[in-house]
């Protein structure tokens, strides 16, 4: 009788409930934010930014297997009872670890989704489609085209001169380098082959008055006719634009190829 009490506290210490271990809720979380975020991606259209728009695909199939992940853990953690599986864990994963796969989600977080513009041009604007592939162009017309329609339909040409006095209607933002006169910029655009990080700056040349009263990375609408002149010591079709009219940057800035 006098052992009772013992009995009892042993078995009541044997049965008790274990203490959850935070790595495997750390781990759990990381992998939920991350599969949020990538549905946040999708669904804001922010994803554009990011990759190209063919291989959206592959973040719809990231976020489920992010969530299906942290899911799966969720039910495993539940269920853990002995402090060996704990133990295991603690062996295979440290918070050390855990911290280096959280930083990606931790910047993404920080700092905010938005395209790439003038500041990250390094090294000057192509004025041909450079790492693009050279494919014929669509049947648009010329109306239609933007700037790296232009620009393939530049390098087929034979002449500078087979373009003039077609009309031309572009979207872009402003770029600019310092020999160029008063009323010439480039109007520009970066191209997306895969994903941001082969993004790549091309442009056309524009000539307008009025021109100056943009500021470089400005984005513009402009509209006028082609015609072959010589542009910062080259000679090439350039834009000679009527209209120059600021306008918002567009829901997807990139073109692809």
């Amino acid at each position: 009788m006098e052992n009772t009490p013992m009995t009892a506290l042993g078995n009541h210490q044997h049965h008790r409930a274990p203490k959850r271990d935070p790595i495997a809720w750390a781990k759990t979380a990381i992998l939920l934010g991350m599969g949020l975020y990538f549905t946040w991606l999708i669904i804001s259209g922010n994803l554009a930014y990011y990759i190209n728009q063919r291989f959206a695909w592959l973040a719809i199939v990231g976020a489920a297997v992010f969530i299906m992940l942290a899911l799966i853990n969720i039910y495993s953690s539940l269920r853990a009872d002995d402090d060996e599986c704990h133990q295991h864990q603690h062996f295979q994963i440290g918070w050390d670890i855990l911290l280096i796969v959280a930083l990606p989600l931790l910047l993404a977080l920080i700092v905010p989704s938005r395209s790439l513009g003038i500041e990250a041009v390094n090294g000057g604007i192509s004025l041909s489609p450079v790492g693009v592939a050279s494919r014929s162009a669509f049947q648009r017309s010329p109306l239609d085209r933007n700037i790296l329609d232009w620009l393939r339909e530049f390098e087929r040409a034979s002449s500078p001169a087979t373009f003039n006095g077609t009309p031309a209607d572009v979207i872009g933002f402003v770029y600019r380098e310092p020999g160029f006169a008063d009323d010439a910029f480039m109007l520009s655009r970066f191209t997306m082959s895969c994903c941001v990080a082969d993004a790549f700056p091309i442009g056309m040349p524009v000539s307008g008055s009025g021109a100056a009263d943009f500021e470089t990375g400005a984005w513009l609408r402009a509209r006028g006719e082609l015609e072959a002149a010589d542009f910062d010591g080259e000679f090439m079709p350039v834009l000679f634009a009527d209209t120059l009219e600021a306008v918002a940057e567009p829901r997807q800035p990139y073109l692809y190829p």
